[in-house]
C-alpha cells in the first residue's frame, strides 16, 4: 500500500497521522512501513528523534533514485528522512518503484510538480481533517485540485482528526462529511484529540512508544485496521504481481462525484 498524507491545510495532523499510523501498521501487519517525510519544514523527522543536519541520504536522494538506506525506528519500521533545504523542482526518478511495504508519504500543505507526480502514483490519498470550518475550506481546495488534475476521489479517504465529541461543530461536521461521501470514503473511526498524542513527539516517540494505552493509541489502531482490512480485501481480487495496480475505469469525476465537491463547497461556505 502507498499512501499520500497530504491536505491543502496545515495543522490538521498530517504528521501525526504519518507516525503514528505507520507504527500501527508495523505493529498490525507483517511487512516493513516505511515513512517518507517529503515536507521541508522536516518536523515528521524532528517527532521522530532524528536530526536533518548531517544526513548524507534524505527524501531528495530517494526521489532522485540514489541509493541509500532508511532510518530504522522501530520493529518494521523505517524513516526517509526529510530535508529543510529542498526546492522546488526536485529530481525525480520513480521512488516507489522499487519499494517493498508499505509507503506513507507526510506531504506538504501545498501543491507543487512533487506532490502531483507522487499522488498520481499512491494507491489512496489520506486526509486528515480536523472537523471546523477552516478544516473544510482546506479539503474543499483539495477536491477542486484533484478533480483539475485527473485524481479520481475514489481514491480518497477522510479521517477524522482532533475530534471532541462535546463539540457540537464536530459532530455537525462528521455527520455532513457521512452525508455527502459513500462508504469507505469517511473511515468510520476518529482520531480524538489527545494530549498524549500532542507531547510524544517531545520525546522523540511515536504513540505506541509513549502512551500505549491512551486514545490516541487504541484510535489510531483501529484507522490501520480499517486500512489493512481494505487493503487485504484489494489483494484478495488481484494478483500479487500487480498489487499496486488500479483500475483502468477508475472513475474521474463523474456526475456523482461532482455533487460531492458541490455539496462540500456549499458545506465549506456555511
Amino acid at each position: 500500500m502507498r499512501a499520500l498524507i497530504y491536505n491543502q491545510k496545515g495543522g490538521c495532523g498530517k504528521t501525526t497521522t504519518a507516525i503514528n499510523l505507520g507504527a500501527a501498521l508495523a505493529r498490525l501487519g507483517d511487512e516493513a512501513v516505511t515513512l517518507v517525510d517529503l515536507d521541508p519544514q522536516t518536523h515528521l523527522t524532528a517527532a521522530l528523534g532524528r536530526r536533518t543536519d548531517g544526513q548524507a541520504w534524505t527524501v531528495t536522494q530517494w526521489l532522485a533514485g540514489a541509493p541509500g538506506s532508511t532510518l530504522p525506528v522501530s520493529k518494521r519500521l523505517f524513516l526517509v528522512p526529510g530535508d529543510c533545504d529542498a526546492q522546488e523542482p526536485r529530481p525525480f526518478a520513480d521512488p516507489l518503484g522499487g519499494m517493498d511495504g508499505t509507503v506513507l508519504i507526510d506531504a506538504p500543505p501545498v501543491w507543487n510538480a512533487t506532490v502531483a507526480r507522487l499522488m498520481a502514483e499512491c494507491d489512496i490519498i489520506l486526509t486528515p481533517l480536523e472537523p471546523d470550518f477552516l478544516g473544510m475550506q482546506g479539503f474543499n481546495r483539495l477536491l477542486q485540485t484533484m478533480k483539475k488534475h485527473g485524481v479520481p476521489w475514489s481514491r480518497l479517504r477522510i479521517l477524522v482528526c482532533r475530534y471532541v465529541d462535546r463539540l457540537s461543530i464536530h459532530r455537525e461536521v462528521r455527520e455532513r462529511l457521512g452525508q455527502l461521501f459513500r462508504s469507505g470514503t469517511l473511515l468510520p473511526v476518529v482520531i480524538r484529540n489527545s494530549v498524549r498524542l500532542a507531547e510524544a513527539p517531545g520525546f522523540g516517540r511515536h504513540i505506541f512508544d509513549h502512551a500505549p494505552d491512551s486514545s490516541g493509541a487504541s484510535d489510531y489502531e483501529a484507522a490501520a485496521r480499517l486500512l489493512l482490512e481494505e487493503w487485504r480485501a484489494r489483494l484478495g481480487v488481484q494478483s500479487s504481481a500487480v498489487r499496486r495496480s488500479r483500475p483502468e475505469t477508475e472513475e474521474k469525476g463523474n456526475d456523482r462525484e461532482e455533487s460531492f465537491g458541490e455539496a462540500a463547497r456549499r458545506a465549506a461556505a456555511q
